[in-house]
């Protein structure tokens, strides 16, 4: 496998060299959508290209890591792509129920690149939407028809834990290492597939340099750690990335990646080439056997699994479209609160069950696989709706942030402002709780994928305290507002003792004995000092506090 390496700078100048050459002036509309199963939805769109004129067909399998939401990956799914909407056919370009889709580039787009005059006018781009409620067995079959190429989004979440990267794009890339070192007739590593070049797109967040190098270092690593786990095909291990697919480039989300495509050499082939790839993951899908490794060991659950797939995907598809269109304003503009979100999702989910059980039938009392399915519809439909409520949290914490505002402009300027905006304060979180505790659901999977609503108190109850603290300071500059003069404090000192500070010579005289006559007792019984002393010496020594007791000092 030839290994090619480049930076991202070079490879947007060279997607822009070719859309300002090779693809001046085309088109980009969407031609066909299916929503056939993977991979054999992709036999369909490779077909209306070709009859579109599309000399040249492009492949990718479109992924994403665990905790990318599903709003994101929705938003990612149309505008890495360019599908904006304006297009005829747009509309057939939705991440919930889309599993394949094909754009038309334009006149000479690969032919005029590739230097291959004979070919057919126009290049066509088939991407394979592997995200959602599909097997690991469907996606692995998906990147193998694709000829190794992926458009891979990675959550900054997932790389900073370093997990959820890899959950379905490790056995992808054990199903297509299996898959190159096999010669068999459309695999990809027989003469009439060696052209093709794989390829990996990893769309990482963050726009500087810096983010993006972080980024990079922190998938790489963890790859290095997937690969050294995986089955590989006998021979030389694969240790990195670069030795398992022919290109691996690291973009921003704000690249239109399927010019990027367009651009690789060897990516494109011929319809017939690659409708022949995918007819060879298919084949290898039956032969491996897909209904053995979904557990379907009996008959009832091979039943349950081909009955119960489409009843799972119509009972998300139910619950989803209710619970939007609820919190959606009447206009379509913007999200609107519900005070009981929490009820109205359990409503919807408890209706979508019933019908689901309906259809099921005896098979979630016989099946292991009908009851696995339905616990894993539970948990999906609930980690789907997390995101909803993730924006009703918002538009309460919205609300109730207005009227914390318009309970601060109802204060009176006086000395005890500060207290009565502690108390508004107060008032509002204990408000938002409340509220909140109505936003959340009760069904199973909500503790595992809703966040809590402590944490949102938290930082919402902080915010507040910054903003009353602003408005508090503000009046005070303004001088609006002046607090109220501290009062002065009193303080008693009360002595217990009877002579607290000591005996004198004034207060028991005929007790002690001094010398030269300097103490006497006076007929009115109060010690005192003769005039003589008074002007002759210093009578300060005569006259002292003394302790009492055994410390008493006498003058003698």
């Amino acid at each position: 496998m030839k290994i090619q390496s480049g930076t991202i700078a070079a490879f947007l100048t060279a997607a822009l060299a070719v859309s300002a050459s090779g693809v001046d002036g085309a088109t980009s509309d969407v031609v066909s959508g299916s929503t056939s199963r993977l991979p054999m939805g992709l036999s369909e769109v490779i077909t209306d290209l070709e009859a579109e004129g599309a000399g040249r067909i492009a492949t990718c399998a479109f992924m994403s890591s665990r905790s990318v939401p599903r709003g994101r990956r929705s938003a990612l799914f149309r505008s890495l792509f360019g599908v904006t909407g304006d297009g005829e056919e747009d509309h057939q370009v939705e991440d919930g129920s889309t599993t394949a889709f094909g754009k038309r580039m334009g006149e000479d787009g690969a032919g005029t690149a590739n230097g291959d005059d004979d070919e057919e006018s126009g290049v066509g781009v088939v991407v394979a939407n592997t995200c959602g409620r599909r097997s690991v067995a469907e996606v692995a079959a998906s990147v193998q028809a694709c000829g190794g190429s992926v458009v891979y989004v990675a959550d900054p979440n997932d790389l900073d834990r370093g997990e959820g990267l890899f959950d379905v794009l490790a056995p992808a890339v054990e199903r297509y290492l299996a898959s190159c070192a096999d010669d068999g007739e459309g695999e990809l590593g027989s003469l009439g597939q060696a052209e093709r070049k794989s390829a990996l797109l990893v769309v990482l967040e963050g726009g500087s340099a810096a983010e993006m190098a972080a980024a990079r270092s922190k998938f790489e690593a963890a790859a290095a750690v997937m690969l050294s786990s995986i089955v590989q095909p006998e021979g030389k291990r694969c240790k990195a990335l670069q030795e398992v697919f022919d290109r691996v480039e690291y973009v921003p989300s704000t690249v239109a990646v399927h010019e990027l495509l367009c651009e690789m050499g060897g990516s494109g082939t011929d319809p017939a080439t690659a409708a022949c790839a995918v007819s060879s993951a298919v084949t290898d899908l039956e032969k491996s056997g897909m209904a053995a490794s979904c557990g379907l060991a009996k008959p009832v659950d091979l039943a349950a699994a081909r009955r119960l797939g489409d009843a799972s995907h119509d009972a998300l598809k139910f619950v989803m479209s209710t619970v939007e269109q609820a919190t959606t304003a009447e206009d379509g503009s913007s999200a609107q609160l519900v005070p009981d979100f929490g009820a109205l999702c359990d409503a919807a989910v408890k209706r979508a069950m019933e019908d689901f059980d309906a259809q099921a039938g005896s098979l979630t009392k016989k099946s292991a696989v009908a009851k696995r399915i339905r616990r894993d519809l539970l948990e999906e439909i609930y980690a789907e709706l997390a995101d909803l409520y993730d924006i009703q949290l918002k538009e309460l914490r919205s609300a109730t942030f207005g009227s914390f505002r318009k309970g601060l402009s109802q204060l009176r300027l006086g000395p005890n402002l500060p207290d009565e905006m502690n108390r508004v304060v107060t008032e509002s979180v204990a408000a938002f709780v409340s509220q909140a505790k109505k936003l959340r659901a009760h069904g199973r999977g909500v503790s595992l994928s809703w966040s809590a609503s402590d944490a949102a108190a938290s930082d919402f109850r902080r915010e507040l305290k910054e903003f009353s603290t602003d408005r508090l300071n503000k009046a005070r500059v303004e001088g609006k507002f002046r607090p109220a003069p501290r009062k002065g404090v009193a303080i008693g000192l009360h002595w217990l003792l009877p002579k607290p500070f000591g005996n004198d010579y004034r207060q028991d005289p005929w007790n002690v004995h001094a010398k030269d006559n300097l103490v006497y007792t006076p007929p009115d019984k109060i010690t005192d000092v003769s005039k003589a002393d008074v002007k002759t010496g210093d009578w300060r020594k005569s006259v002292v506090p003394n302790p009492t007791g055994s410390e008493m000092i006498y003058l003698q």
